[in-house]
């Protein structure tokens, strides 16, 4: 909650910025323009994501998500799949006048605006790769940041302050919001986020490198083309040059001027190849147009004219044909014909005698010449111009949409400089384009969330996999604990935790296992006097007696092949399958010795002694308690008669006696 606190403003600050940005932009659709509208949808439906409106997040997001992706598929799909012109043909159908690059936003807003939906679409789950997500769109914003200083008019980057300022929010917000939330997975995330992001970085490093390659190549392009339209004007000129003195020295032969048929004929040839030939005349001494070809109304009108008079800015040129036997250029002279151009003028000078006979002059029409070249490139694709100095002299394509770019070709008409720019239009270069650049960063940045996925499921199942086996462990140390524990407390219901010998009811146990062994002899033992042990010695003295007894009694018994245990007190019992009567009597003798003899002593020196009392059965059916209570008859007596004795159990149907 304290997380959505900061978040929700952010995000409606977002949501403003879009508004008054759209509301800025008026409502032509521009690239600006869709930047806004789709930041307004992804901050509306950022909006409803805080406010837990999934439904109306996922229906304000799906649109804008939708939009994008086809922008994205503007960039991508290659020219001969979808061309350009296409993609600006459905514009139109959308707006009148409008273009494919008014309804798409610049490249790296497109990509922050995709990456920030996607994490709204995969519900900020770090598993599903919000957090390489945010990182890579806020890498796409330092590049927008960066990209602010260059200038891409071809194919813009950036959009304006508002849209990155919405995008800064939104991302702001989003960050803000989650953040707190993948704490439990941080160090998977860290382990699978930086891999990614270099690799993100490397990707948009590689797309920046090959846009600016392709641009290189497109200028390269440019240029190349403008060299080639210069050269072929070049070779233009040149060739019109030589023809023209070749059509002037096919009349040095004759002494008289050229009939009208003669000069129609002659020079048809020459207009024919060279259609910028305004026109061909035969100039008398005195600079009066004697024949002129073609023979349209213009030129027709321009017979008999006298051109020293009539032409002041080519008089130079035509005296120095007429007078001085030379060849005679003007410059660029506005002509009777109300365009720009030259005219050459070529004496004619008879071979036999040298007279002049007069001057071809050839009109060149600067705007038909180079009509006549530009023909040759489509007007709808490059803006060309023919310039002298800043003086537009030719000029074909389009008034719209020009391409950024131009390149300027000198070159040299008849030693006159000109320049030929050429101009490339803005469909046309977006149509020749490479889609590579945008195709490696598609792509990169895919590998790049494909390789956070990976690392960051394979950190998770490392984590869960040593969560298991260090559960695993406590489960077997807790089952080995458990199993310790079961096994000392069976062991503590069948024996005595004093002497470590079986208790009364293992006992019992035992007696019944030997139901069926015949003879079956039982001891009962009491420690004499042991009374005075605990009151003189203390109870720690008595316990460390009994203590001994029963190692003693173990050892002696076991032999014997029975089982010692205590009965309760300083009472101890045994049992002796097997041994009849005279046996069990010896192994009772041979334990009450042991006792005798091992050195426990009362406090006054006498040693502690035991008395036991044996009882057999022999034949007949066990009953325990018959059994015991002959025992115990058997052992009063030997306390009766002076303790430190064996007795043996008094004769009963089926109970063998005897006595010691």
């Amino acid at each position: 909650m304290r997380h959505r606190v900061i978040a929700l403003p952010l995000t409606v600050v977002a949501l403003l910025v879009a508004l008054l940005g759209l509301l800025a932009g008026g409502s032509q659709a521009s690239g600006s323009t869709a930047s806004v509208l789709l930041c307004g949808l992804l901050s509306a439906s950022q909006l409803a994501w805080h406010g837990r409106r999934l439904r109306m997040s996922r229906l304000l997001l799906w649109p804008a998500l939708g939009w994008l992706v086809l922008s994205l598929l503007s960039y991508l799909l290659p020219e001969h799949w979808v061309a350009h012109a296409s993609w600006n043909r459905w514009a139109t159908h959308l707006m009148p006048g409008s273009y494919i690059d008014d309804w798409r936003p610049p490249l790296l807003v497109m990509l922050c605006l995709t990456l920030l939906g996607l994490v709204l679409l995969v519900r900020t789950r770090a598993n599903l790769g919000a957090p390489l997500l945010l990182g890579v769109a806020a890498l796409s914003l330092v590049g927008q940041a960066i990209e602010q200083v260059h200038d891409h008019d071809l194919l813009p980057l950036t959009a304006n302050g508002p849209v990155f300022v919405a995008q800064a929010c939104l991302l702001l917000g989003q960050s803000v919001d989650i953040l707190g939330g993948w704490r439990a997975s941080r160090g998977s995330i860290q382990r699978a986020l930086w891999p990614s992001l270099l690799l993100a970085l490397l990707t948009l490093a590689l797309w920046h490198h090959q846009r600016e390659a392709d641009e290189l190549r497109l200028r390269a392009d440019i240029e190349a083309q403008g060299q080639r339209l210069a050269g072929r004007l070049s070779s233009e000129i040149n060739a019109h040059l030589a023809a023209m003195r070749r059509f002037t020295a096919s009349w040095s032969w004759r002494d008289s001027p050229p009939t009208a048929t003669q000069w129609a004929h002659q020079a048809e040839l020459y207009h024919h190849d060279f259609r910028y030939f305004l026109n061909i005349a035969f100039i008398t001494p005195d600079s009066r147009i004697l024949r002129v070809h073609p023979g349209s109304r213009i030129n027709n009108e321009l017979l008999d004219t006298r051109l020293f008079d009539a032409q002041p800015e080519g008089r130079e040129a035509l005296g120095r044909a007429l007078h001085d036997g030379r060849v005679g250029r003007t410059g660029i002279i506005s002509l009777l014909q109300e365009q720009p151009g030259l005219i050459h003028y070529l004496p004619v000078i008879q071979d036999d005698s040298g007279r002049i006979l007069g001057a071809v002059g050839v009109v060149v029409g600067l705007q038909a010449m180079a009509d006549t070249l530009f023909r040759q490139v489509g007007p709808e694709t490059t803006a060309l111009s023919l310039l002298d100095g800043e003086r537009l002299l030719a000029y074909q394509g389009p008034a719209e949409r020009q391409g950024p770019w131009r390149h300027a070709a000198m070159l040299d008409l008849s030693g006159l400089p000109l320049t030929l720019v050429t101009r490339p239009g803005r469909d046309t270069l977006l149509a020749h384009r490479s889609r590579l650049p945008g195709i490696t960063l598609t792509a990169g940045l895919s590998l790049a969330y494909l390789l956070y996925l990976s690392l960051f499921a394979r950190h998770r199942m490392l984590v869960q996999h040593r969560q298991v086996r260090r559960s695993n462990r406590e489960l077997r140390r807790e089952v080995r604990s458990r199993t310790q524990l079961q096994r000392e407390i069976e062991w503590l219901a069948d024996h005595d935790d004093l002497t470590r010998l079986p208790n009364r009811r293992r006992f019992m146990q035992v007696l019944a296992e030997h139901a069926e062994t015949r003879p079956l002899s039982v001891l009962l033992c009491d420690v004499d006097h042991f009374k005075l042990i605990n009151d003189r010695h203390g109870h720690l003295t008595g316990d460390r007696y009994l203590a001994e007894l029963g190692r003693l009694g173990q050892g002696v018994i076991e032999t014997a092949g029975g089982v010692f245990a205590r009965f309760g007190g300083e009472e101890f019992v045994a049992c002796l399958p097997g041994q009849d009567a005279d046996g069990a009597a010896a192994v009772a003798e041979r334990l009450r010795l042991a006792l005798t003899e091992s050195g426990l002593r009362h406090r006054d020196g006498a040693p502690l002694t035991l008395s036991v009392g044996v009882a057999t059965l022999e034949t007949g059916s066990l009953v325990a308690d018959d059994l015991l209570q002959d025992a115990d008859e058997a052992l009063y007596r030997a306390k009766s008669r002076g303790r430190d004795r064996v007795e043996r159990a008094s004769p009963r149907p089926g109970l063998s006696t005897g006595g010691v």
